[in-house]
């Protein structure tokens, strides 16, 4: 693929010439190329072709809905590449669907454990920012979440980024929907501030879903940075380094 080096940046189309920008590779020109759309959706040899199509739709499809889901969470934490990472792991839980033919493969509720260690953020994680272990629990009855930040050290535990003088830890979950007309958003709890200077103590927070629930459970933790100014706490300006995890899904 030919990159674009000239003063002037074309995008669009002359003749049989596509110009384009790419969010990482920058500015490209490509020459129009391959099988029509009529050909690919009735030549028999693109079969295999047509039944990706089908089933990469449909992972489109209830990725877009996860993503609405969690839209206010994903505004947070979430970078650009999301929703093309999030497609391919829904795509992935289709695929781990062992009844249906090719091309009609779905997402199944009891699959959804591949989305667990999805990072909402590619250039972060939760792991990168705090070095100790993040206890989550959840009690299927009573519907209560809980997560337990144990007793650490800052300057040893967290990543620390210039100018931040507090994190935060963001403790969500949310009930799976299949149901684009019932979309429930998660319940969502943050610790206190917490200084980068000082021992912390143990800290617990919870949130509650509906009692006696039947549906998978995402389980969620963030992370957040901070810089405290005369008693108010501002998010540090263009971070790159907040980060969530869904850290557990429980399948009932």
């Amino acid at each position: 693929m030919a990159k674009q080096s000239s003063l002037i940046k074309f995008r669009g189309k002359i003749g049989d010439l596509s110009f384009t920008k790419h969010r990482t590779r920058g500015f490209e020109a490509r020459m129009k190329g391959g099988p029509d759309r009529q050909r690919i959706m009735t030549d028999p040899n693109f079969k295999r072709t047509r039944e990706n199509m089908a089933e990469f739709g449909s992972a489109a499809q209830v990725a877009k809905l996860i993503r609405i889901q969690l839209n206010n969470l994903l505004r947070q934490f979430a970078d650009k590449t999301l929703r093309n990472r999030l497609t391919s792991v829904v795509h992935r839980v289709q695929k781990a669907d062992s009844e249906g033919a090719r091309g009609e493969r779905i997402f199944k509720a009891e699959n959804s454990g591949l989305l667990k260690g999805l990072e909402f953020n590619a250039n972060s994680s939760l792991s990168f920012m705090f070095g100790e272990d993040l206890l989550t629990t959840y009690d299927r009855v009573s519907g209560e979440v809980e997560l337990t930040i144990p007793e650490f050290d800052p300057q040893q535990s967290v990543t620390l980024l210039e100018g931040a003088t507090h994190v935060q830890f963001v403790l969500a979950a949310v009930e799976q929907t299949l149901d684009k007309e019932n979309v429930p958003r998660p319940v969502v709890q943050r610790s206190a501030f917490i200084p980068l200077i000082g021992q912390h103590t143990v800290e617990t927070v919870q949130v509650v879903l509906p009692a006696a629930s039947d549906k998978v459970v995402y389980l969620m933790i963030g992370i957040e940075t901070f810089q405290g100014v005369n008693g108010m706490f501002y998010p540090l300006l263009n971070n790159p380094y907040n980060a969530m995890t869904i850290v557990d899904v429980d399948i009932p």
